[in-house]
């Protein structure tokens, strides 16, 4: 833990710095970038922070999970009373409400029939375009069929990408692709 505990935590610099260690390889590209006040302080608001930190994430945050939710707790301040406040004006923000800006909702179902979604025809283009930006790396790996069914017989895929769930926000109108593909055996 960065802080002790009897002192308050702020994003500048305990946060901060946090996210620059625990977050950046993955969040700081055009969407779900944590490596500002604003945009953090957006996840924060929302609640998705906190269940981030505490679910699929936690491995990440590992012992500064505490001290990030502690502070969304203390209300995410950015800085010490008194202290002068930095404000951004920057094109592409997160925006919390779903179908807002900075939040992909997915595409249309494809034109495939429930018998015929399989990995190679349907899902592996699903994942390319939802997934792959932050889940192509050592952890949580989707880019071949093996460590995608892992996830599957898991029962995680699913959970994760059924309406109200974390990864629902990203895959939006395909998670009904891959649901209908995980029912249906989850063929190659």
């Amino acid at each position: 833990m960065i802080q002790a505990k009897a002192q308050k935590i702020y994003y500048e610099n305990t946060i901060k710095n946090i996210t620059r260690v625990d977050c950046g390889r993955c969040h700081s590209g055009p969407t779900r970038n944590l490596m500002d006040y604003d945009n953090l302080k957006a996840y924060a608001d929302s609640g998705l922070l906190t269940t981030m930190v505490q679910g699929p994430m936690r491995c990440f945050a590992r012992n500064d999970a505490q001290t990030i939710l502690r502070w969304v707790r203390e209300g995410a301040p950015e800085k010490p009373p008194g202290a002068p406040a930095r404000f951004t004006d920057k094109p592409g923000s997160i925006s919390t409400v779903p179908g807002g800006p900075g939040c992909r909702q997915g595409s249309p179902p494809l034109n495939v029939a429930k018998g015929q979604v399989t990995y190679n025809n349907t899902i592996k283009s699903v994942l390319a375009k939802d997934c792959l930006r932050c889940h192509s790396g050592p952890f949580r790996n989707l880019t071949n069929y093996k460590n995608v069914k892992m996830y599957v017989d898991t029962g995680l895929l699913k959970t994760l990408v059924r309406i109200g769930e974390p990864m629902h926000r990203f895959a939006g109108a395909d998670s009904r692709q891959i649901i209908m593909w995980i029912n249906n055996g989850a063929p190659q």
